[in-house]
C-alpha cells in the first residue's frame, strides 16, 4: 500500500525511504553533490538574501514559466503545517499527504530556508507551492505520489504534476490507475501543444470516437463513442451540457472521457460513454497568461488567463477571468466563417477552511456562417464536387447562439474522510440558425438485395412528386441540386442540483471509498421550424452541381411549419461504493435509480401558403420512467503501479432523451443497455507514462426502428452490438518528450431487426472499424520544441438501417392486386414494382491526415508557436450524415506568441 494511501486513514508512510533526514546524508549523495555544492550554496544565498524580491516572484517562477501548471482537480486534503524551518515543515508535508519528497539539494542547505506554514484545505500541488512561496526553490511532481525540490534556473522550471491522475467529479474516488473503466483524458499540455481550439478537436486524441454532422434540428457538437451515438452525452463540471453549440476550449482545465458503462454515475444515455469538460477555477497562484495568433484563411484569436488570489478575503479566495475572442474561415470552404466570443469568470472563497465555495459564470456566442457541405449521390459523393464547392447562400446562412451558464460549487469537509460537494447550475441556450444542406436525390428508405423489388424509385430533392432523373450515366453538369432549409429558432434551459457525499471508512477492517448523491433538476426545449416547402417542391432557387452560385438571390417563400414545447422533470439516486481487500484486490459496485418525466406538445399555426407542409398536431403527451442501472466492478493489483479490472454495467435511452417525443415513442420502454469490459493499466517511468488496453462488449435491446412505409408505427425490435479493444498511452517523459496516442478496433453490427431485416451484419452508422491517433513533441537544438501527430479513421457507413442502397432499377412491372412482390401489410394494395438491378454499400472511404507544431521560448515570459494542420492537403470527409456531408478542413497554419506575466 502507498504511502499516499496510508496518510488517508492517518497511519504511518510505508517505509521510512519516505522520510526527510536533515542530519543524514550518505556517501553516495555527498559525492554526487561534492562537484555542484558550492554553486548550490551559492545560488541558495542569492535567493535567501533576495527573498524581497522573491517572494514577489516565486509564484510566478513557479506557476508562470510552467510549461503545464498543475491540474486545479486534484484531491484535496487538511493541511496544518506550522510557520518555521522549512525541513521540518516539509516532513510534516509529507505525513500529511502521503507525497514522497525527494531533494535535488543538499540536506545541510536546506537549513537556511523558512516557511509561513500552511493551514486549510488545499490540492497536494497547492499546499507545496504555498510552503516554498518566497523561497526561490521550485518541485516537480514525477507522478501523483513523488515530487522533487530543488533550486532549479529560471528557464527550466517544470512544475507539472506529470499526467492527471485523478477524474475531477468527486463521484470517482479512486485513482485513474485504479479506476475499472477505459478513461482517456486530453490534458492542459495537449490541449496547448495541438493548439486545439474545440471540443471536436480535442477529442480526436481519443481513440474510439469519430465525428458526426449535426442533425437537422440541433447543431453543435456531435460524435460517437464506441460506435453509440454521444450527442447528449456531454457534460460540463459534472452535469449534463444540454445545449446546441460548438464548444471552445478556452475555458477547458482538461478533457475526460469515460468509455464504457457509464449510467450509474450519469444516468440517461451514455451507452458508450461520456465526454465531461473540466472549467478552469480559481487557483492559489497569481498569473496571467495570454495566448495571440493568427493564421491562414484569415484566422484571428486571442484568449487570455488570468488569476488573481485573494488571501485576506473570505479566509482566502482567488478570481480568475477567461476570455477569448475568434474569427476566421475554414481552410478549403468559401465562405464558411467562425466568429465566436467568450468569457468565464469565477471567484472562489474560503481556500484556508473547511467551506470552499466557488461561483462561475460562463457566457458564449458565436455568429457563424455554417456549412452543411455537400451532397450525397446515391451512396457516395456527388460526382463533379471538390472541397470547394459550396452551395449555400452566404447572405443568408446562420448560425447564432448566446448561452450563459451559472454554476454554484460547494464543499465542506466534516473531516478529513468525510465532504460533501453541491453543484447548483442554471444555463439558457438561444439558438437561431439557417443554414443550407445540399441534395440530389431522396435517401433510399430500405436495403433491397440485387433481385428484390421496391414500390417505388427515388425522387428529386427538389421535387419529391417526381422520381429523380438522374443515374450514374448523367453528367455532373446536368445536375440540379436542391438547397433544403433548415431553419429553427429554439431556447434550451437547464436548471439543476447535484449533491453528492464521499466518505473513506472501514467496516470489520474492510476499508471502503464511498460516493453518493442525488441529483435532479428541469429541462426544456421550445424549437420554432420554419419551412420552405409548397406542394412537395422547394421554394429556394436550386442550383448547379458543377458550378454552384452562392450570389443567387434567397427568394424562397417561408413559414412556420411546428412549435415544440418540451419540458422534463428528472431526479436521480446513486451510490458507488469501492472496498478494498487488502493491498490486492478491490471491489465495487453501484445502484442508480432515475426517474424522467416528459411533458410533450407540438401545433402548426395557420398560414397563408398554399401547399404549406405543416406538421401534424399532437395535443399534449407526457411520458414517465422509472429505471434502475448498475455496475460490479473488481481490481487486482499486483504492485502500486499496475491494476487488471473487469467492469459490468447497465444503461437505458428512454425515448425522450433528447427532449422529443412523439405518440408513437410515448408508450415505448427505454432501450436497454449493457456491457462488459477487461482492461489493464500501468504505468512506468516514475508515472509519467501511463499505458491502458481493454477489451469490450456493449448491446444495445429494444433499439427503436420506425416502420419506413409508416412513419407513424415505432417499435422496440433491434438489436446493435459493438465489440472490440482499445489501447493508449500518455506521457510526459521529460526533455520536453511528450506522447499521447491510441488505436481502436471496433466490431460493430446490427444483431436483429424487424423492420430492416437486410441490415443484420452490416456496420452501425459512423462506426469506424479503427481508428488511430498520436501526437509527439520533443525538444530540438537551439531552445526550440517540435511536434508531429496524425489521425486515422477507417471507412464508415451513413446508416444502420440502410447499409447499402440501390443504385440501379429495371422498367416498371405490374402486378394483380395482392401478388405484386413488393407489396407490404401497411401497403397491400400496390401492384406497380421495380426491380433492383444493382447495390453499393453507401459509406465514406477512410483517411489520414497529419499534423505538426514547433516553438520557441524567446525570454521567460514570451514563447513563439506555429501549428500546421492537413499537412498533405488532404481532401476527405471528416463529418457524415445520413443526407450530407461535410469536408475536413485543408491545409492550414497559426502562428501565434504565448506571452506570460
Amino acid at each position: 500500500m502507498t504511502g499516499r494511501r496510508m496518510a488517508r486513514e492517518g497511519e504511518p508512510a510505508a517505509n521510512d525511504k519516505g522520510k526527510i533526514d536533515v542530519k543524514k546524508k550518505s556517501a553516495k549523495s555527498a559525492m554526487t553533490c561534492g562537484t555542484k555544492t558550492k554553486l548550490v550554496a551559492l545560488a541558495t544565498a542569492v535567493a535567501y538574501a533576495t527573498a524581497g524580491r522573491m517572494d514577489a516572484m516565486a509564484q510566478q517562477t513557479i506557476a508562470e514559466v510552467a510549461k503545464d501548471p498543475a491540474p486545479a482537480q486534484l484531491p484535496v486534503r487538511r493541511f496544518h503545517v506550522v510557520e518555521g524551518a522549512l525541513a521540518a515543515a516539509l516532513e510534516a508535508y509529507q505525513e500529511q499527504s502521503g507525497v514522497t519528497v525527494k531533494l535535488e539539494i543538499p540536506a545541510a542547505q536546506l537549513a537556511g530556508f523558512k516557511t509561513s506554514g500552511v493551514s486549510g484545505l488545499y490540492a497536494n500541488d497547492s499546499a507545496l507551492r504555498q510552503l516554498l512561496a518566497g523561497s526561490g526553490l521550485s518541485f516537480k511532481f514525477e507522478g501523483s505520489d513523488t515530487v522533487s525540490i530543488g533550486l532549479r534556473h529560471s528557464d527550466s522550471v517544470d512544475v507539472t504534476a506529470g499526467i492527471s491522475d485523478s477524474v475531477s467529479m468527486s463521484k470517482f474516488t479512486e485513482s485513474l490507475l485504479d479506476t475499472p473503466q477505459s478513461v482517456s483524458i486530453v490534458p492542459q499540455f495537449v490541449l496547448k501543444d495541438e493548439q486545439n481550439r474545440t471540443l471536436m478537436d480535442a477529442v480526436r486524441n481519443v481513440p474510439g470516437i469519430s465525428l458526426a454532422a449535426g442533425e437537422s434540428g440541433a447543431q453543435g457538437d456531435s460524435f460517437t463513442i464506441r460506435g453509440f451515438t454521444a450527442r447528449n452525452d456531454i457534460f460540463l463540471d459534472g452535469i449534463r451540457d444540454f445545449g446546441s453549440y460548438y464548444r471552445d476550449s478556452f475555458n477547458f482545465d482538461q478533457i475526460e472521457v469515460l468509455e464504457g458503462p457509464a449510467g450509474v454515475q450519469f444516468g440517461r444515455g451514455s451507452t458508450g460513454g461520456v465526454v465531461n469538460e473540466e472549467s478552469k477555477v480559481p487557483a492559489a497562484d497569481e498569473f496571467v497568461n495570454v495566448q495571440a495568433q493568427v493564421g491562414t484563411d484569415l484566422t484571428r484569436r486571442v484568449t487570455a488567463d488570468i488569476n488573481e488570489p485573494l488571501p485576506d478575503l473570505a479566509e482566502g479566495a482567488a478570481f480568475r477571468l477567461n476570455a477569448m475572442a475568434n474569427e476566421g474561415g475554414v481552410a478549403g470552404r468559401p465562405y464558411a466563417e467562425n466568429r465566436r466570443f467568450g468569457l468565464a469568470p469565477s471567484i472562489s472563497f474560503g481556500l484556508n477552511s473547511p467551506t470552499r465555495l466557488t461561483i462561475s459564470y460562463f457566457h458564449f456566442t458565436e455568429s457563424d456562417t455554417p456549412d452543411y457541405g455537400l451532397p450525397w449521390f446515391f451512396n457516395r459523393l456527388a460526382p463533379g464536387v471538390n472541397r470547394h464547392s459550396y452551395f449555400g447562400f452566404p447572405d443568408e446562412n446562420f448560425l447564432r447562439t448566446s448561452d450563459d451558464i451559472l454554476t454554484l460549487k460547494a464543499n465542506h469537509a466534516f473531516s478529513e474522510k468525510v465532504d460533501v460537494h453541491t453543484i447548483a447550475r442554471w444555463a439558457n441556450y438561444p439558438r437561431d440558425v439557417q443554414i443550407t444542406e445540399p441534395q440530389i436525390c431522396s435517401n433510399a428508405t430500405v436495403s433491397v438485395p440485387v433481385g428484390g423489388y421496391v414500390a417505388s424509385l427515388p425522387t428529386s430533392a427538389v421535387n419529391t412528386g417526381v422520381t429523380c432523373p438522374y443515374t450514374f450515366a448523367t453528367p455532373p453538369a446536368q445536375m440540379t441540386v436542391n438547397r433544403n432549409q433548415i431553419q429553427v429558432k429554439s431556447v434550451e434551459g437547464d436548471l439543476w442540483d447535484q449533491t453528492e457525499v464521499t466518505a473513506h471508512f472501514k467496516v470489520a477492517h474492510v476499508r471502503n471509498d464511498f460516493a453518493g448523491g442525488v441529483e435532479g433538476g428541469q429541462e426544456i426545449s421550445n424549437p420554432i421550424k420554419t419551412s420552405y416547402t409548397e406542394n412537395k417542391i422547394n421554394s429556394v432557387t436550386p442550383t448547379n452541381l458543377v458550378t454552384p452560385n452562392p450570389h443567387d438571390v434567397f427568394s424562397g417563400t417561408g413559414y412556420i411549419s411546428s412549435i415544440t414545447h418540451v419540458k422534463s422533470m428528472s431526479a436521480g439516486l446513486y451510490f458507488v461504493d469501492t472496498m478494498k481487500l487488502g493491498r490486492f484486490i478491490e471491489l465495487s459496485g453501484g445502484v442508480r435509480w432515475d426517474y424522467f418525466d416528459t411533458l410533450f406538445n407540438l401545433y402548426a399555426p395557420a398560414t397563408g401558403v398554399a401547399g404549406a407542409a405543416l406538421t401534424a398536431a399532437i395535443a399534449p403527451i407526457s411520458q414517465t420512467v422509472h429505471q434502475p442501472s448498475y455496475r460490479a466492478a473488481a481490481v487486482f493489483k499486483p504492485n502500486s503501479h499496475g491494476s487488471v479490472y473487469f467492469d459490468w454495467g447497465t444503461s437505458f435511452d428512454p425515448s425522450a432523451e433528447t427532449l422529443s417525443l412523439s405518440v408513437a415513442t410515448s408508450v415505448l420502454p427505454p432501450e436497454e443497455n449493457e456491457s462488459y469490459e477487461v482492461g489493464a493499466k500501468y504505468s512506468f517511468l516514475n508515472e509519467r507514462l501511463r499505458v491502458e488496453g481493454a477489451w469490450f462488449r456493449t448491446e444495445q435491446d429494444n433499439a427503436r426502428e420506425t416502420d419506413p412505409n409508416n412513419s407513424n408505427n415505432i417499435v422496440l425490435a433491434g438489436n446493435q452490438r459493438v465489440k472490440g479493444v482499445q489501447a493508449s498511452a500518455v506521457g510526459q517523459l521529460g526533455g520536453g518528450l511528450n506522447l499521447v496516442l491510441g488505436y481502436a478496433y471496433l466490431d460493430s453490427a446490427v444483431l436483429a431487426s424487424k423492420e430492416f431485416p437486410s441490415s443484420i451484419g452490416y456496420q452501425l452508422a459512423n462506426v469506424p472499424r479503427q481508428t488511430f491517433n498520436f501526437f509527439l513533441t520533443h525538444n530540438l537544438p537551439f531552445k526550440l520544441s517540435a511536434g508531429f501527430g496524425g489521425n486515422y479513421v477507417a471507412s464508415r457507413t451513413a446508416s444502420s438501417t440502410t447499409p447499402y442502397v440501390p443504385t440501379s432499377f429495371g422498367p416498371a412491372q405490374t402486378y394483380a392486386l395482392g401478388s405484386a412482390p413488393c407489396a407490404t401489410s401497411e401497403t397491400p394494395a400496390v401492384t406497380t414494382c421495380y426491380q433492383v438491378l444493382s447495390t453499393a454499400m453507401k459509406q465514406v472511404p477512410g483517411y489520414w491526415v497529419f499534423n505538426a507544431m514547433v516553438k520557441r521560448p524567446i525570454t521567460d515570459r514570451l514563447e513563439l508557436q506555429a501549428n500546421v494542420y492537413n499537412l498533405l492537403n488532404r481532401f476527405y470527409i471528416d463529418q457524415p450524415h445520413p443526407s450530407h456531408l461535410i469536408p475536413g478542413a485543408g491545409l492550414s497554419a497559426l502562428i501565434g506568441a504565448n506571452f506570460r506575466f
